[in-house]
């Protein structure tokens, strides 16, 4: 088990690693608006969403090893021809392939669940959410300190290590064994993408589902026009930004290793996800206002980022996994799998439609205008809350990590 999450650290590392450096290539080097620049970033969301079902179909018939072990030679090809792309055409190509080779994360969750007890499995369910954000955080930080190594484009350094980490992980699935026993796969996740759909929005799963979309499309304008913000108010390059991010990766870690329990014995899941969607909005509308130059102490603008970056990360990092959590009570231990993918693809639904609006909404307004929607869609999220139903009280489980 612990090689699969290493697996899935590694390979997302790969997804985060053109964050810090993207403006400096589409934007500065190519010379192309912002909006092409986040059109990139949900290329790569939206292959990886789509081919999420395709690679676990796929998993059911030929074999989950075989499927992760051609997917992340896939990825380490792609990552190799981004690394060495130099047109746009290319950058969207290699990134799309990588996207949908990265969409082995539901091959990963069936043989994470093959290889457990359902006792056991919502504690490696909820690492794998972990190994998931060490990698989207790891990502983005090395992208940005790598950046300058080299003599070639900023992002060629860092997409070589990222395929070199897709070899490494490739390597790693040779050590796999298969599961001790022929597992059979529930009914409900036999079930195709459109019926489960169906069957939850007809379910009290079907807000949850809203406000998982809502959430992830309120952050991910967070995704797509931090960096901008980054560049544009402080001046920064792309080895401070990745100096930024290990910063936000340091706040992600305290919340989801330290203070999420006792936030959710303290306000419960839903108040947990209040909290996160005020402190998100609260930290958008921060950046609003020191970009606007309205917020008091103008002479510090590294103080007034840092302010609205903890807020943002500490929002966020609350609320998605309190929301996988309750989520995980309502949908009952008998349909838990293929309800809870469900939610989590509307997620991902919510932030490729983030990351497709982010780049025009900058090029209209600069950054007051993503990070105002991001702001205006998290109060939306939180008037669904109210509305939530509550799950059936039982026996306590611990929030599980999101990513």
């Amino acid at each position: 088990m612990p090689v699969l999450l290493l697996i899935v650290g590694i390979n997302f590392i790969g997804v985060g690693a053109l964050i810090p450096v993207l403006p400096y290539t589409v934007i500065e080097m190519l010379g192309l608006p912002a909006s092409v620049m986040t059109m990139l970033l949900a290329s790569f969301a939206l292959a990886m969403f789509v081919a999420n079902p395709i690679l676990g179909r796929l998993s059911d018939h030929y074999g989950r090893r075989r499927v992760l072990f051609l997917s992340l030679a896939i990825s380490a090809v792609a990552h190799l021809w981004f690394a060495m792309s130099s047109d746009i055409l290319s950058m969207f190509a290699a990134r799309i392939i990588a996207g949908f080779a990265s969409g082995n994360t539901g091959v990963i969750q069936a043989m994470i669940a093959d290889r457990t007890t359902d006792e056991k499995r919502a504690q490696y369910m909820g690492l794998l959410g972990a190994a998931i954000g060490v990698g989207f955080v790891a990502g983005p930080a090395l992208g940005g300190l790598l950046s300058n190594i080299g003599s070639g484009p900023l992002h060629q350094t860092p997409f070589l290590l990222a395929a070199g980490f897709s070899l490494l992980a490739l390597v790693l699935t040779t050590r796999l064994k298969a599961p001790p026993d022929g597992r059979i796969v529930p009914d409900d996740e036999r079930a195709g993408l459109i019926a489960r759909m169906a069957v939850l929005v007809r379910s009290p799963l079907a807000l949850y589902a809203a406000v998982a979309l809502v959430l992830n499309l309120a952050f991910a304008q967070v995704e797509a026009s931090f960096v901008l913000v980054l560049r544009d108010y402080l001046g920064f390059g792309a080895r401070e930004t990745g100096w930024l991010f290990t910063y936000i990766g340091v706040c992600i870690v305290i919340v989801q290793a330290v203070l999420i329990r006792h936030i959710v014995v303290r306000f419960g899941e839903i108040g947990a996800m209040g909290l996160g969607g005020v402190l998100l909005a609260s930290g958008q509308i921060l950046t609003v206002l020191a970009v606007a130059g309205l917020l008091p102490g103008n002479a510090w603008p590294l103080v007034q980022t840092l302010l609205a970056t903890t807020a943002i990360c500490f929002g966020f990092a609350v609320a998605s996994p309190a929301l996988s959590s309750i989520a995980s009570k309502v949908a009952g231990r008998s349909s838990r799998g293929g309800s809870l993918g469900v939610v989590q693809g509307f997620g991902s639904l919510g932030q490729v439609i983030g990351l497709v609006v982010a780049g025009p909404l900058y090029d209209l307004g600069g950054t007051s205008y993503p990070f105002s929607f991001g702001a205006l869609v998290m109060f939306a999220m939180l008037a669904i809350l109210p509305f939530l139903v509550r799950p059936v009280e039982g026996p306590v489980e611990g929030p599980a990590d999101d990513r």
